[in-house]
């Protein structure tokens, strides 16, 4: 099964290249966390943090489901180790970690996110937690996807290079990323993954060809690798088509996202809030980005 909704943009001016679908409200998963980091990497711009601050891993942030590091209650962690570790390995908890310590609580974290994308013109997304787990107010689309990815090239170039990390290494233990286009894909540099069965497999990714950096966002893939080769092929077929001046019209939806149950999802899957993140795990030789633990760390 193909991709349900694709875009390609220029990443400096936003010109749109290829779309399909960009509009279509859609269950970001697991790219939710692009949104969690550019709020996060803005309270550090800005001064209120720093990459250096110790947030503590409350009794609701150990409780978020898989991916997670699985740290216990009161262990303490940067701001730069969990951004790490959530970009990297997709931890559910770090990003809950982030949302607590930045917003005070998920609440008010998620309220933050929802200004920021107000704020972006991200006009079809919603957030009602930081990490992407189901959830059936969490919605966004390709379009909005694409405008965040260029938010965080345009707002936070100082700190880009959180999403271009290819993996991490935790004491003995390697986590790759789990975009695959990192490494693999020539001019391939960064951005974010997810995964829900009422999504399908998504994919945020950039890659610079020829001189010109690309955005592409890919929704709804059938598997992980579908996603990353959907977006691998996209660039090239750019050259081809006539691009449009600017970002697709929005539109109100005129009904929810669709329900999306790939191959691996359970047959007795009800809807988003009963679907569990898998992923497969990918196999590459890439340096490691370190993640220092600090004093308190299991």
């Amino acid at each position: 099964m193909q991709a349900e909704a694709l875009l390609v943009v220029e990443a400096d001016t936003g010109k749109v290249l290829q779309a399909d679908n960009a509009t279509y409200p859609w269950y970001p998963a697991s790219v939710t966390k692009l949104m969690t980091a550019y709020v996060t990497l803005k309270a550090v711009k800005d001064g209120h943090i720093t990459l250096d601050t110790l947030f503590t891993v409350s009794p609701v942030a150990a409780s978020q489901s898989p991916s997670k590091m699985g740290f216990r209650p009161g262990t303490q962690v940067t701001v730069d180790n969990a951004l790490k570790m959530m970009l990297v390995k997709s931890a559910n908890d770090m990003a809950a970690v982030l949302a607590e310590g930045v917003g005070g609580s998920i609440d008010g974290f998620s309220a933050q996110m929802n200004q920021a994308a107000q704020r972006l013109g991200m006009t079809q997304s919603s957030y009602v937690n930081p990490n992407g787990l189901p959830a059936d107010g969490q919605i966004t689309s390709a379009r909005d996807l694409a405008i965040l990815a260029r938010a965080i090239i345009r707002d936070l170039p100082e700190y880009e290079y959180f999403v271009h990390i290819p993996s991490i290494r935790y004491g003995r233990k390697v986590t790759q990323n789990f975009n695959k286009l990192i490494g693999r894909y020539p001019g391939a540099d960064g951005f974010k993954t997810g995964f829900i069965c009422a999504s399908g497999y998504n994919l945020v990714a950039s890659a610079t060809r020829n001189g010109k950096r690309l955005i592409a966002v890919v929704l709804g893939a059938s598997s992980g690798q579908m996603r990353a080769v959907r977006a691998a092929q996209l660039r090239p077929a750019t050259r081809m088509k006539t691009p449009s001046p600017a970002m697709p019209a929005v539109q109100a939806p005129a009904k929810p996202p669709s329900r999306f149950s790939p191959p691996g999802c359970s047959r007795r899957w009800r809807g988003p809030r009963t679907c569990w993140r898998r992923r497969p795990r990918p196999r590459s030789r890439s340096r490691s980005i370190p993640v220092r633990p600090r004093p308190g760390l299991p």
